[in-house]
């Protein structure tokens, strides 16, 4: 892993994030064209697609051996032969950016061996950044996040639970917790571990790598962890993108949140 790791990697994704983010403010509260796919049940904007391109085509050109994988572009599978992977989503939350509300961001990943080296989320309404390297530590806005933090949880108290969970959420552990609401960004979500704004976050079933691969890379080298019901890291950049139910919270915390569910599959 040592010689795929280029610490000038994270600035590239970086500057690319805020570019991106500066394409999506020319569209955003501009009333961007909308269709839909999955069904008619997922949206997708102009601004989607335009980040997209914009964004394969900027990094491929300054990393033509690295692989590809994002949300709105074609899936090529010669990825899977590649050492060093990009995973993007162009716009996480595309609901909330097609509202007009702040809870969306651009996430770039760079995966190497199944798992992200380096991550970026960029909330450009926000006005925040979050940024990770493998074994270098957290950051936002430029300030950097301890590993202790995870430790310093005493208790699951405030826990995101979906809707599609709470059903199979045990009495006990439901009334032990206060449930809060997340970001309409999967990937805002779960960096809000690292600003303390949930302690635990449970990870609805068929969420894909772009909606977690930066994220992932943050929350761990703030602490936490992002796990299945098997106690196992998840791995990226598969043959299947798709994941089932995860689990988001301090290494402490995790088998009781697992626990919790009457079906933790």
């Amino acid at each position: 892993m040592t010689d795929l790791f280029n610490p000038q990697d994270l600035m590239l994704i970086e500057e690319a994030a805020f570019q991106a983010g500066a394409i999506a403010l020319k569209h955003f509260r501009k009333d961007p064209e909308v269709w839909y796919k999955g069904h008619g049940r997922s949206p997708v904007s102009e601004a989607d697609i335009e980040i997209d391109q914009f964004l394969k085509s900027t990094l491929l050109e300054l990393r033509p051996n690295y692989g590809w994988l994002s949300e709105e572009i074609e899936d090529d599978l010669s990825r899977l032969n590649k050492d060093l992977v990009f995973v993007v989503d162009p716009i996480d939350g595309t609901r909330a950016f097609i509202a007009g509300t702040d809870q969306w961001c651009v996430s770039i990943a760079i995966v190497a061996g199944g798992r992200p080296i380096h991550g970026v989320l960029y909330a450009p309404v926000q006005n925040i950044l979050y940024k990770a390297s493998r074994n270098m530590g957290c950051f936002i806005d430029g300030n950097s996040i301890s590993k202790t933090m995870a430790g310093d949880i005493e208790r699951l108290n405030h826990v995101i639970v979906p809707h599609e969970v709470s059903k199979n959420v045990d009495v006990e552990f439901d009334r032990s917790i206060t449930r809060i609401d997340g970001s309409r960004s999967l990937a805002l979500r779960l960096a809000g571990l690292a600003e303390s704004k949930a302690d635990g976050i449970f990870v609805r079933k068929n969420s894909r790598d772009w909606d977690m691969a930066a994220a992932d890379i943050i929350i761990q080298e703030a602490g936490f962890k992002l796990q299945d019901s098997d106690r196992k890291d998840v791995v990226y950049n598969t043959p299947d993108v798709e994941h089932g139910l995860l689990f988001a919270t301090s290494p402490s915390y995790i088998a009781g949140m697992i626990n919790a569910l009457k079906t933790a599959k």
